[in-house]
């Protein structure tokens, strides 16, 4: 039911730029007229909810450890053996009980909602001044009948130990799930010396390929390059994963200076060489393309990144049916609270890529989890909506909705949604926008006290702000973001996949954006349109 006109909305909009009628007080009242009993007489309407929830460990679809732990530094693995992909990690465990600092586990899988653990593959070692008294980030390659894990040896205890902080280990098994064996015949590959690298730290991240009949190694590292310190990618190289030889600087980063490009990957998928890596500062992950395997490296014709800052250090690994899979991991907040700071560990992400017409790569939703997210129907209640607002096709959830100002939001307001893990889709178009429009998360109101996961087509993005929307500048940082192309008139499809305090957004099937979102859980939730003309097409919920 539409509750305003245009000209009481732009009222609303000068009531609002002056703080001077209290527009909250005034929106309440009359949203309690749009309830009525089957007799007509008004209802009372309940406040809308928007508190967090308590952070919960039960994920199904977002792993971390079923005993409390969380994640990270994902390493995948697909066995061709059992055609299922062994996801190796860092479990977050730092000086516990056990004396365990960042062990490599595992978990099983072959459609992405249903996992299966295994016990500890990798420990680190009890000894104080061992090279891996602490696990990094490894790689896992199989040659012949031997599983090999190339990993980061960590030592904090360095400096009165005379070793070095990191440097890259082996360990073998008969058997990806099962432990694996140190090798310590095999000699610990250590920073090059005398060659402008930083010798007493940030040598780490081993990723292991083979291309043709040499096996490749990429290590991330920090090089004095043309008399500045750089976070660089260095190559080596071997014909028998035992004796290596260190082959130069394979990226440097070109125009960008990055502290540590950590986690890097080489794949090739097609004819063109892809290079990803994940930047220890700003927390983005980037890539490069390239016709040959050691480059040079050149930026996608498009856009340099495909998802946002809060999915770190992702790796791609290709199944039986050649589709390709992107493993990364979402950090926790400091407290579990929205407020909270960027702390290490999370949540396990999976995000299904392909290569556009040009070369240049996208994520969609994997298809099997995306089957199991649409297994039943979810009833949808409005609560409640407010401004230009239309219902363009009765018995559906399809509105336009038009704001002629900025600050005069229209909205449409849900009420939560009463399950654990859910998705929501739709598809948006618009034919003009002078701000922005999209998804309102953990409303407290409709206009101002929301979280936005929002489309900025002047700015050709896709953002997640926790700023209060009446407070959102062109210069506003966000919290969290993705490029994406923008254009008026045309559809764009959305699928928001929520399980307790994780939020994965798809945009278009080319673009995501993974996000910490602590209120996401059980609170009102809705889409809303500024200064913007603005269609939600068929608006669903479903749940597995």
């Amino acid at each position: 039911m539409r509750l305003s006109n245009v000209k009481f909305g732009i009222a609303a909009s000068l009531c609002l730029a002056l703080w001077c009628c209290k527009p909250e007080k005034q929106y309440k009242p009359v949203l309690k007229a749009v309830r009525t009993d089957k007799a007509g007489t008004a209802l009372s309407m309940a406040a809308l909810v928007c508190t967090q929830q308590t952070e919960q460990t039960d994920y199904t679809i977002y792993k971390m450890t079923a005993d409390g732990y969380r994640v990270g530094d994902m390493a995948p693995f697909f066995d061709a053996a059992t055609n299922k992909f062994v996801v190796y990690f860092l479990k977050d465990i730092w000086n516990d009980a056990t004396n365990k600092r960042h062990p490599l586990y595992a978990f099983t899988t072959t459609n992405f909602f249903t996992y299966t653990a295994t016990g500890e593959i990798i420990s680190s070692s009890s000894a104080t001044c061992a090279q891996d008294n602490a696990v990094g980030a490894a790689s896992i390659v199989k040659n012949g009948s031997t599983y090999y894990a190339f990993y980061s040896g960590h030592n904090n205890n360095y400096t009165t130990c005379g070793t070095k902080l990191e440097g890259i280990m082996r360990a073998s098994s008969t058997t990806p799930t099962s432990a694996y064996t140190k090798n310590t015949s095999f000699s610990t590959i250590n920073v090059p010396t005398g060659q402008g690298f930083d010798e007493n730290d940030n040598f780490r991240d081993p990723y292991v390929f083979l291309d043709g009949t040499t096996w490749y190694m990429l290590v991330a590292a920090r090089k004095t390059i043309a008399g500045t310190m750089r976070g660089v990618i260095v190559k080596y190289t071997s014909n028998n994963l035992n004796s290596w030889t260190y082959q130069g600087v394979l990226y440097d980063g070109g125009a960008t200076n990055y502290w540590m490009m950590e986690c890097p990957q080489e794949i090739k998928i097609g004819s063109t060489y892809y290079l990803i890596y994940s930047d220890q500062i700003n927390k983005y992950m980037y890539y490069r393309k390239s016709s040959s395997v050691g480059g040079p490296w050149s930026n996608p014709v498009g856009l340099s990144r495909f998802e946002g800052k809060s999915f770190f250090a992702g790796k791609i690994q290709k199944d039986q049916f050649g589709d390709h899979y992107i493993f990364g991991w979402t950090n926790v907040l400091a407290g579990h609270t929205d407020a909270g700071a960027w702390t290490w560990g999370g949540n396990m992400v999976v995000h299904k890529l392909y290569a556009l017409a040009n070369g240049d790569l996208a994520l969609t939703i994997p298809h099997t989890l995306k089957a199991n997210l649409e297994t039943n129907n979810y009833a949808l209640t409005v609560d409640s909506q407010w401004g230009n607002v239309t219902n363009t096709v009765p018995g559906q959830q399809t509105y336009r909705m038009i704001s002629p100002a900025d600050f005069d939001v229209a909205n449409v307001i849900y009420d939560p949604v009463a399950k654990q893990k859910f998705k929501i889709s739709a598809t948006v178009n618009y034919a003009s926008s002078a701000k922005d429009f999209g998804f309102m998360i953990g409303a407290c109101d409709g206009f101002n006290d929301f979280y936005s996961l929002r489309f900025v087509p002047s700015q050709n993005r896709f953002s997640f702000d926790k700023t209060q929307h009446g407070s959102i500048t062109p210069s506003t940082v966000a919290d969290n973001d993705v490029p994406i192309t923008l254009a008026p008139n045309t559809d764009y499809t959305v699928d928001i996949v929520v399980e307790n305090s994780m939020v994965v957004v798809y945009i278009n099937n080319v673009a995501a954006l993974s996000c910490r979102i602590y209120k996401a859980q059980t609170t009102n939730w809705g889409i809303f349109t500024d200064h913007s003309d603005v269609t939600f097409k068929n608006i669903l919920v479903t749940n597995p």
